[in-house]
Parts: C-alpha cells; sequence; structure tokens
C-alpha cells in the first residue's frame, strides 16, 4: 500500500509543472537543512545541560569529600550537616550507603531508586551513570570511600534532571512549530521565485507558438542581467533571424526562378504557335521556330542546373571533394580552353606563381570560367582579359582582370545576388541569368575564401579571390 502511494506521488510530481517541481526540491531542501540543524542545535543544548550536571556533581563530590577526610576522626557520616554545603536550588540529593545497601545518611526528598553500588562500581568506578525511566531523568554517581567506622561505603549523588528536560521539551516543540511555519513559508516563497523566474519561459513559449510563416517577424524582448534565460531568448531570436532569412532567400528565389523561367517558356510557346500556323507549309518559319526552341531550351537546361546547384547548397547536401593540385596548372588549362571556345578576345595568364593549394579541383575550376565568361560577355572584341596567381605569405591570390564596359559603383554591393543584372536588356542578349556570380561567391565560401571587386565604367573590372593554402 505504502509502495502504491510512493509511485502515484511520483508519478503526479513527474506530470507537475517545471514551478511546482523546482517548489518541492527547494521545500525539501529547506527543510532537510533546518532538520540537520534542529538536530545540531537539540544535541548540542543537550550536550552542554548534561555537561553542566556533571560538573555540579563533581563538584560536590568534591566538597562532600574534602568534608569527610578532613574531619573523617570527629565527623559522623549519619549527621545531616554533611550535606550543610550542598546547594539546595541545584536538584541534588544525597544517600550515603554501606556495602550491604543500608542506609546511613540521605538528604531530603531522596526517593530514587538505585541499582545496588557495588554492580555500578564494578563495571565504572566513580563515573556518572545517567538512568532515564519511569523515575525521570537522572544524572548519578557513585563514590567509593573507606573509613573506620562503617568501613565501606559509598556516596551516591543524583541530579534530577527533570527542568532540563522540560525546557528540552519545550525547545523541541518551539523549533517544531518555527520549522512548520518556515517550511510552509519555504514552499510559498519559493513557488512565488521559480513562477518569477520561469515566467520568461512563459514569454518564450507563447511567443514561439505565435510564429508562424505568415509571422516571423516577433521576437523575444530580452530585458535583464545576462543570464542563461537571457541568453536562451537571444539565442531563439537568433534562430528566428536565420528561418526568416531562409525563407525570405526561399521566397525571392522561387520569385525570380518563376520569373526567369516565365521568359523563355513564353518564347517556346511563341514559336509553337509559329510551327502551327505556317510551320507546315512556311519552310523558313518552320526552321526559325526550330532553332529558337532549341536555344531556349538549351537557355532553361542552363538555369535549372544553376538553379539546382544554388538549391543544393542553400541545403548543405553538397559535398566538398577537397584534394592537392597546382593551381598555376589549372589556370593554364582554363585560359586555353577559352582561347579555343573564344577567339575574338586576347585572353593571357601573365603572372602564374607556382604553387599548390588544397580545394575542390572542379568548383575552383569553375569558379575560374564565370569569371572569364563574365568577362567575355562585357569586354568588346580584341578586348584584353588577364588571369594571374600570387603567393602572399599562407594566402594565394586569384586575379581576374579586363579591359570591359566596368561596372557602376553603386551596382557592385550587388552582383552577387542571385538574379541580379546590371543592364538586363543588355544581359539578355549576352545569355545572362543573373546566377553565374552568385555561383562563384557561393564556391568561395565554402573554400572560407573572400572576393574583392574593383571596376570602373568603361575602363574594365578586377576581381581578386583570396584563398587560404591550406583550405
Amino acid at each position: 500500500m505504502l509502495l502504491k502511494i510512493n509511485n502515484y506521488v511520483l508519478k503526479v510530481i513527474k506530470r507537475a509543472k517545471i514551478s511546482i517541481k523546482l517548489t518541492i526540491v527547494y521545500a525539501f531542501m529547506f527543510s532537510l537543512v533546518l532538520l540537520l540543524l534542529n538536530a545540531s542545535i537539540l544535541y548540542g543544548v543537550k550536550y552542554y545541560l548534561y555537561n553542566q550536571a556533571n560538573k555540579q556533581i563533581e563538584d560536590i563530590e568534591s566538597i562532600i569529600l574534602n568534608k569527610i577526610t578532613s574531619q573523617s576522626q570527629k565527623l559522623d557520616l549519619s549527621n545531616k550537616e554533611i550535606f550543610t554545603d550542598v546547594p539546595s536550588k541545584e536538584n541534588i540529593s544525597i544517600r550515603i550507603i554501606q556495602k550491604d545497601g543500608k542506609i546511613i545518611n540521605s538528604s531530603e526528598k531522596f526517593y530514587y531508586k538505585l541499582k545496588e553500588p557495588q554492580d555500578d562500581v564494578k563495571k565504572s568506578e566513580d563515573k556518572e551513570k545517567r538512568l532515564e525511566d519511569k523515575q525521570g531523568h537522572l544524572v548519578y554517581r557513585n563514590v567509593k570511600f573507606e573509613g573506620e567506622k562503617y568501613s565501606t561505603v559509598y556516596i551516591q549523588i543524583v541530579k534530577d534532571m527533570r527542568n532540563e528536560y522540560d525546557f528540552m521539551k519545550i525547545l523541541f516543540g518551539t523549533m517544531a512549530v518555527a520549522d512548520f511555519i518556515g517550511i510552509i513559508a519555504s514552499i510559498i516563497i519559493g513557488y512565488m521565485v521559480s513562477k518569477r523566474m520561469l515566467k520568461p519561459i512563459d514569454y518564450i513559449t507563447k511567443t514561439a507558438e505565435n510564429i508562424s510563416i505568415n509571422n516571423l517577424k516577433e521576437r523575444i524582448e530580452v530585458k535583464g542581467p545576462e543570464d542563461e534565460l537571457k541568453r536562451l531568448a537571444n539565442t531563439f531570436n537568433k534562430m528566428i533571424d536565420r528561418l526568416q532569412g531562409a525563407f525570405n532567400r526561399q521566397a525571392q528565389f522561387v520569385s525570380d526562378a518563376s520569373h526567369e523561367l516565365r521568359t523563355p517558356i513564353a518564347v517556346i510557346q511563341g514559336y509553337a504557335n509559329l510551327l502551327d500556323r505556317w510551320g507546315k507549309n512556311d519552310r523558313n518559319a518552320l526552321e526559325k521556330s526550330i532553332y529558337g526552341i532549341k536555344l531556349e531550351a538549351t537557355d532553361m537546361a542552363n538555369l535549372i542546373e544553376k538553379l539546382l546547384l544554388l538549391a543544393k547548397g542553400d541545403s548543405g547536401t553538397v559535398v566538398i571533394e577537397k584534394k592537392e593540385f597546382w593551381l598555376n596548372e589549372l589556370i593554364d588549362e582554363v585560359v586555353k580552353e577559352s582561347r579555343i571556345i573564344e577567339q575574338n578576345h586576347i585572353i593571357s595568364s601573365n603572372k602564374n606563381d607556382t604553387v599548390k593549394i588544397f580545394a575542390d579541383y572542379k568548383m575552383i575550376k569553375q569558379m575560374l570560367r564565370i569569371f572569364i565568361d563574365n568577362s567575355i560577355k562585357f569586354t568588346p572584341e580584341n578586348g584584353k582579359i588577364d588571369i594571374s596567381s600570387e603567393i602572399q605569405d599562407k594566402i594565394v591570390k586569384i586575379t581576374v582582370s579586363d579591359t570591359g564596359i566596368g561596372i557602376p559603383k553603386d551596382e557592385i554591393e550587388n552582383i552577387f545576388n542571385r538574379f541580379y543584372i546590371v543592364d538586363k536588356s543588355r544581359s539578355k542578349e549576352k545569355g545572362g541569368t543573373g546566377l553565374g556570380l552568385s555561383i562563384a561567391k557561393w564556391i568561395i565560401d565554402m573554400h572560407q575564401g573572400t572576393i574583392d571587386v574593383k571596376s570602373e565604367e568603361y575602363k574594365g573590372s578586377k576581381v581578386t579571390v583570396t584563398l587560404n593554402l591550406d583550405t
């Protein structure tokens, strides 16, 4: 039955609120401390009282023995004068008995029934004894004395501890009442304190419940000292900031992607209508429509491939396959391929330090192609495009410069945004989607690198990528 009650109480505590649990723990710890403190006080007081009683008995023993020994020839042990020097207010009684138990002398009101003196003395001579029974609480001592008249006698000194015991009971009762009041107060105060301490958590919970996809602007108002709850609130706010940023990027991404795909789809649909009307009989219309559809399909495939790459990057599913390779050899390879594809521009590599880097070979190559392709698109024919690499301490700088039309200063900070195009009409003519530089920036970020762009309109642009040699 007791076990069932215990299990039920434990289940109730487990289901209770944190504030209730904290209150129970606080009250239990407070009660335990009170119990230990009170036990220590009671033990200390009791020890002090009994110690004082023993000292009183020792003093009286010394007085009586001195009196007996100093007047051994004249003093009669049966004379009541032997007890005259004993303090009357100490609740001390004295009796002198023979070995056979015959009483020689006794102080008034000596009604205690003690053990035979020889039994006690044999076990512990001249030691105080404690007796707690129906007679009350006593401290007594048997003192053995050898006299001429009575041979061996025993002086029994008894201290009645009734007053001390009553004091202990009053003290215990007072402490019990004080403890009860203290425990009740600790429960009330503990509950109030725990509720106040956990109030921010309730606020965090309510705020979290109010946050949804349509309401990501709400934040927890952080006040008070720099404690764990404030750090929790700050962490929660930062998490919501990241969620809001990710959601905004996703929404913008979907919007931009839809916008970019709408144009080629509309073009393909237009060519399809042209085929439907004239393609059956008009050879030129047929070839023109087929060429246009193929071109737009290629652009769409290109766009979708880039979108998928960025989507994988955002989701963190892209695995970087790092390996050690010669950067100068990669640059030479990219320059050679670019010259084959594009023969209307001067593409060179004037300064190319011999250096090994630890990075993803395919990604770095894709990044270089993006920068060169971008320079080719916006550099007039016979313009110059140069790629160089330079070692500085533990970093390598890759620079792609051109003599193109440049970028307006107020546009430079936006060129790495997805689908951002400086001159939309001109970029469309060149086949731009506004994703290439975003992909290049993402590759650099994945390698913990940095990028710096300097450009002047009608004079050219210079892109500098900095990578650690041991990335």
